[in-house]
């Protein structure tokens, strides 16, 4: 599956609604994915993941949102996938933003329950 502009609102109709605290930096919601969301699909037949690709696609989504404005991604940092995603599960997920000149740095964390899943860093540049 790829990711475009026309796949914003599948990806928009499994998140929560985003708590912002502009005052931290911080972005923060929850999304759960049903058996039938498309990515699932091939990634594993069976045995359904939420392919690591997708985590990193509802950071994206997140810090669009917060900072109003489409985004390009330009780097990223250490990442670790710790633990599967599958169906049905609910995640929590937060990001705190940091301006360094025409970039932002968002540091994440998907999390279940009280468990960490995913961890890393993207880099991204305001507009497209």
């Amino acid at each position: 599956m790829e990711y475009s502009d026309k796949t914003l609102p599948l990806f928009r109709s499994v998140v929560g609604n985003p708590l912002f605290d502009r005052e931290r930096g911080t972005v923060s919601a929850e999304f759960c994915c049903p058996v039938d969301f498309l990515p699932f699909s091939g990634h594993f037949h069976g045995q359904p993941v939420l392919p690591a690709v997708i985590q990193l696609v509802f950071v994206r989504l997140l810090v669009s949102d917060f900072l109003q404005t489409d985004l390009q991604t330009v780097g990223t940092g250490r990442m670790k996938f710790k633990g599967m995603i599958r169906p049905d599960e609910r995640i929590n997920i937060r990001v705190a933003l940091k301006k360094d000149g025409e970039l932002w740095q968002a540091v994440f964390k998907l999390k279940k329950m009280e468990t960490v899943v995913t961890t890393g860093t993207i880099i991204f540049r305001a507009g497209s």
